[in-house]
């Protein structure tokens, strides 16, 4: 067997290299940096160490994460580009560029002056270099004046003897403020801050105290060092401390402290340049763990106030779901946090085991994240043993108060893993523990075994389980006199009312029934003498009967329960979240529906099959008139309220009734007015697939019918900008891609910096796509949205490149649709101002009778857009002037200087441009010349 010597084999390799990088080359010249990173990856793989190619490879692929903005990558390839060619320029300008984006101002201009000295008449180079300047300057007033302000707080938060408490909250504030920016959070750490603040929460003020918990959360964010410090210094114990305060506000920004030192900690910032001050950062696992068993100690200890146990079940729910290859999840559970989770949900208020209470909703939200996080089997078979230990040791001891934190314990699994709290129902004696506690004589046994069969009918297909055999509990319990077993039975019931869904056909009691039902459910969410809890279980028990269209009218026609619901959605009870936001759901009919082909009921009703019904007051011009009176109680403003979820299921839902609401051209300047458009924004930023898609539905038909200046001003309109372009794919309907595209036309009419962001988001090639579409309204409104883009300069550059960009709006100025024709000239017009453009306008072996049919145009605004596309193609250069010049198009343009319809519009003075132009290449005599000819003929004749 023959084998290659090394030298041949390592001449393969490079050879294998070179062609990589051209490959890569192609790649990134069609802007697939992606792939263009890739190929330079496995170049670099292939090439040998000693051979000089590899400074191009790390210089290119430099180039290409610059244009993906992984600033630090590209930090790293042009550094070592430039070890193994000290002297490449190009590679020293593109780690300038890498580092100003990372902000590493001075370093940049180092490094700019340096490549200046190499290429001192580069105006790119001097270009930064006067930026880069200006900023630096910039940033030491802003720190000198930045300075001036932390110590000036400082001063004015000191303790005196008569301290002016107005004014040190105004200076606590002023902190705060200061922090926000990186500047006055570095400085303010620096000058003691920790301490100084630790001092300032001593004050007793709980604005100060707030403010000064805000300042610290501040020097946390994003900045691993000084969040590895604080916590150090201001100490977990501390923090526990003001954690457990039954001020809420408190309590909530002491654990923001918390999880905003546990995101910097753990996390990475993208754009902290690498090893700065990593010499204050020690070995976080230790950190971590200290953590972890501090929460777990907060869960369940009897000193923390319900709103502190709350902030703590947030940090877990933010914070341990992740799924980074750190196993948080895991080693949460493993460490009893389950456990524990497990004892806080089924705590039962009346018991008074840890003292205060509020937190049952979160603890099922968090089973339910941890419980996703257990990705196998085994992990999950795990969790399952853990809670079925804790649950049989409850049960055993066979005393009624375990027996109570039980159930209320599988309640709050119902409402989690909600798969995990049905198996348990399932288990031997369960069932008889429930039966036994709602036949007990004393209310609270009653409510809890009202509770945990409620619960237990989340899913409709479980309804005729569980539920069904407590029918006959509930139906006694409804004649309780105490109001809190009333509602609970009554909701009960309102599920087996609700269990046929919107199936008109589908009824398990009597006719009136279910009307019969809401009607009580009414008057329990109307009577001002109910507390908040019996409120809100009412509202639950309607949420379920609204599927039925005879209670979605008479709940809208009822204006003093719609103002309940709302006042109950603004309450900030996350506990009515979900319930609230169905029942609009259910009064806007913006479920799905399945539409049945027609062959398939006939199918259906030979085979004797259940065909689904619509409700006669589910059609449209019932569902049409109950938004509009929605929108007259206020729902706008309970939506914006119940915003604030973190459930993505939630979320959904309310995305899908914003879409419902803003179907009516009419409704969407309310929307906007109410805050509506502002709280869609993250609906479309976080979510579902479905969720997101919805709002950014709803949000596009805003951008369409309203000024975006008004419906989305200052940074919304940029943000806007992505969740649009997440339309623009082969998943979403027809509908979605169209009005998602005249949206981003409409933005796209703003400034320059919505351009930028639209070809940044990658959102030019998605437009470029439709513009190749069949359909002829998604053709036109990607051609249009096309024209308003190419204003910017970027935009024109990537017309200019390799590709069939000018081509296609050049065919299209023929296109049958005047729309879409329009457009392309108006795109064309813009971009005719290249060179590279005009001489592509000749590509198509049509341009010749395309630029007639636009000159010709009965349209004036075609034929002025015809006039700027020759004109500037006459002044583009000789050859293109005159390929032009040599045409009837010269005709056209001197019968168009005499049109005085058009002469207002600037026509005349373009034609004029134009021939002159002509007459400087001396394609054409000047008019001079021509004229004296003229009269040169005359004589002769």
């Amino acid at each position: 067997m023959h084998v290659g010597s090394p030298c041949n084999m390592e001449g393969t390799k490079i050879s294998e290299a070179q062609k990589l990088k051209e490959e890569g080359n192609k790649h990134y010249k069609a802007e697939n940096y992606e792939s263009a990173v890739a190929s330079y990856t496995q170049a670099l793989k292939l090439c040998p160490e000693t051979d000089a190619n590899r400074a191009v490879y790390y210089k290119n692929r430099a180039a290409c994460h610059l244009k993906l903005e992984n600033y630090d990558k590209a930090l790293q390839d042009s550094s070592a580009a430039l070890d193994i060619t000290p002297g490449d320029t190009k590679a020293l300008f593109r780690k300038c560029q890498a580092l100003e984006s990372l902000g590493a101002h001075e370093e940049a201009f180092k490094n700019a002056a340096k490549l200046n000295q190499l290429e001192p008449n580069n105006v790119a180079v001097q270009t930064m270099l006067r930026k880069l300047g200006e900023r630096i300057n910039e940033k030491i007033k802003q720190n000198s004046s930045t300075n001036n302000k932390v110590e000036q707080m400082f001063k004015a938060l000191s303790h005196q003897d008569k301290p002016d408490v107005e004014k040190q909250r105004q200076a606590a504030q002023n902190l705060v403020v200061l922090a926000r920016e990186e500047a006055g959070a570095e400085k303010i750490f620096r000058e003691n801050g920790v301490g100084r603040i630790q001092r300032l929460l001593e004050t007793g003020d709980e604005e100060v105290m707030l403010s000064g918990l805000r300042v610290l959360s501040c020097l946390c964010k994003g900045h691993r060092a000084r969040a590895t410090a604080v916590m150090r210094e201001f100490t977990l114990h501390t923090l526990g401390k003001y954690i457990s305060s039954t001020k809420e506000e408190l309590a909530n920004a002491a654990a923001t402290v918390l999880l905003t030192a546990l995101k910097a900690m753990i996390g990475t910032n993208p754009k902290e340049v690498k090893n700065k001050d990593e010499a204050l950062v020690l070995d976080l696992s230790e950190d971590f763990k200290k953590m972890l068993m501090f929460l777990l100690g907060l869960l369940t200890d009897k000193n923390v106030s319900g709103y502190g146990r709350d902030a703590v079940i947030d940090i877990i729910i933010k914070f341990v779901p992740r799924r980074e290859g750190t196993g948080r999840a895991l080693t949460f559970i493993t460490n009893g946090g389950l456990n524990k989770l497990l004892i806080v949900a089924g705590q039962v208020p009346e018991l008074k085991r840890l003292g205060h209470w509020q937190y049952r909703m979160h603890t099922s939200v968090a089973m339910d994240k941890i419980y996703e996080e257990m990705g196998s089997d085994k992990n999950r078979n795990y969790f399952k043993d853990l809670i079925n230990k804790y649950l049989s040791e409850k049960f055993s001891a066979n005393l009624m108060e375990s027996n109570m934190e039980a159930l209320t314990a599988i309640s709050a699994l119902l409402q989690g893993p909600y798969d995990v709290g049905q198996e348990l129902l399932s288990k031997e004696g369960v069932m008889q523990v429930m039966v036994a506690m709602a036949a007990s004589p004393e209310p609270l046994h009653q409510r809890i075994a009202l509770e945990t069969i409620i619960h237990s009918a989340k899913k409709k297909d479980k309804c005729t389980g569980v539920l069904q055999a407590g029918v006959e509990i509930m139906k006694t319990l409804y004649e309780s006199k105490n109001d809190h077993i009333r509602v609970r039975a009554l909701v009960g019931l309102c599920k087996i009312g609700s269990s046929g869904g919107s199936d008109y056909s589908v009824k398990l009691f009597a006719d009136g029934s279910t009307v019969a039902l809401s009607k009580e459910a009414r008057r329990f969410l109307k009577s001002a003498k109910k507390d908040h809890d019996i409120k809100k279980w009412a509202a639950e028990g309607i949420a379920y009967l609204s599927l039925d269209g005879d209670v979605k009218e008479e709940l809208v026609d009822d204006s003093q329960a719609l103002k309940a619901v709302i006042q109950l959605a603004q309450s900030g009870d996350d506990t009515v979240l979900y319930p609230i936001i169905s029942m609009f759901v259910n009064l806007t009919n913006s479920y799905d529906t399945e539409k049945i082909d027609p062959e398939m009921i006939k199918l259906a009703e030979y085979a004797k099959q259940h065909i689904p019904q619509t409700h006669p007051k589910d059609d449209k011009e019932y569902v049409t008139k109950r938004v509009k009176k929605l929108l007259k109680e206020g729902i706008v403003t309970a939506l914006v309220a119940l915003s604030r979820t973190d459930s993505h299921s939630s979320r959904e839902l309310l995305s899908r009734v914003y879409l419902a609401i803003v179907e009516d051209e009419d409704h969407r300047g309310l929307v906007v007015q109410q805050g509506g458009a502002k709280a869609l924004l993250p609906l479309g930023i976080d979510g579902n697939e479905v969720g997101k898609a919805k709002a950014a539905h709803a949000l596009a038909k805003i951008a369409i019918t309203m000024n975006p200046e008004i419906a989305f001003p200052g940074q919304r309109s940029l943000e806007l900008v992505r969740i649009l372009i997440s339309l623009l794919h082969v998943e979403r309907s027809g509908l979605e891609n169209f009005e998602a595209l005249m949206a981003l036309t409409n933005l796209a009419g703003l400034n320059d910096s919505i351009r930028t962001r639209i070809i940044k988001e990658e959102g030019l090639s998605k437009i470029e796509h439709y513009m190749w579409e069949d359909h002829e309204m998604l053709r036109r409104a990607a051609t249009e949205c096309m024209c308003n883009i190419v204003v910017n300069e970027q935009a024109a550059d990537l017309h200019c490149l390799e590709n069939d960009r000018v081509k296609l709006l050049t065919i299209y100025l023929g296109e049958e649709d005047p729309a879409t024709a329009k457009a392309a000239a108006g795109a064309l017009a813009i971009l005719s101002h290249r060179e590279e453009v005009c001489t592509k306008i000749l590509t198509p072996k049509a341009w010749l009778e395309l630029l007639q049919s636009v000159c010709a145009s009965e349209d004036p605004d075609m034929r002025i857009r015809g006039v700027h596309i020759i004109a500037n193609m006459i002044d583009s250069n000789k050859e293109v002037a005159a390929a032009v010049v040599q045409t009837s198009l010269l005709e056209i343009l001197m019968a168009l200087a005499q049109d005085t319809k058009l002469q207002s519009m600037g026509i005349k003075e373009r034609v004029e441009f134009a021939l002159k132009r002509a007459a400087e290449w001396e394609l054409i005599k000047p008019k001079k010349d021509a004229d004296k000819e003229e009269e040169e003929l005359d004589e002769d004749d």
